[in-house]
């Protein structure tokens, strides 16, 4: 807790004291920020008007922080005017309190914080197992399919068929190239689909680029390890 009256500071201690909740007070901003880097509190409560503007700059440098812009805070403040709370939400408080207030209404915002703050981020931390769960059974199904896809053995023709699809090539030229009918090069590519288990030309292209960048990714990892 950070505020610039000593008395307040002394009877929320001993309040949070007799509650057997641990709270470290001061009055002065680098004593805080030294403390914060120190142990990571659950829940920061700020008075926003003090000396030198150390609240409001408090506040300024903890959101600008990517160790501590996430912990939630209070504004508590003498003043308790409509634009002074919008400011204060503005600054990303999680609530405000005007003084003169119950040391107990402090103590229960602080649990509801505290409460909603930990739900939160259990929630994140399932939502990400799940998610995590799912790409890999995605990932896992999709490799299986290549794997069956790829236990196929392709005639002289079929390769060179094969290449030229992939580079752009058209069946005309392809045709041309091999000196038999465009009619016979459907029938290579037809076969092609067939053995890879393909429904068309860019389902082709699609698992062929996919093995050729896992097999480089393989490769990269037995060099990493040797």
């Amino acid at each position: 807790m950070l505020d610039n009256e000593e008395k307040l500071l002394e009877v929320i201690k001993n309040y949070f004291s007799l509650k057997k909740i641990h709270i470290v007070v001061t009055n002065k901003s680098d004593v805080a920020w030294k403390e914060l880097e120190k142990n990571l509190p659950d829940c920061l409560v700020i008075d926003i008007i003090m000396p030198n503007n150390e609240g409001y700059n408090f506040i300024k440098n903890l959101k600008k922080s990517k160790d501590f812009q996430h912990i939630p805070f209070i504004l508590l403040t003498a003043k308790g005017l409509t634009e002074d709370r919008i400011l204060g939400y503005k600054l990303g408080c999680s609530a405000y309190i005007s003084k003169p207030f119950d040391p107990e209404e402090l103590e229960f915002i602080i649990k509801n914080i505290v409460l909603k703050n930990n739900l939160f981020l259990e929630s994140m931390v399932e939502n990400y197992i799940l998610i995590k769960e799912i790409k890999f059974n995605l990932i896992k199904k999709y490799s299986d399919s290549i794997k069956s896809k790829l236990q196929f053995s392709l005639t002289s023709q079929e390769h060179y068929v094969l290449n030229q699809i992939l580079l752009g090539d058209h069946t005309n030229n392809i045709a041309l190239n091999l000196k038999v009918s465009k009619r016979n090069i459907e029938k290579y590519i037809s076969r092609l689909l067939d053995k890879t288990q393909t429904k068309d030309i860019q389902d082709l292209k699609s698992l062929y680029w996919y093995t050729k960048r896992n097999s480089h990714r393989a490769n990269d990892g037995n060099r990493t390890r040797e």
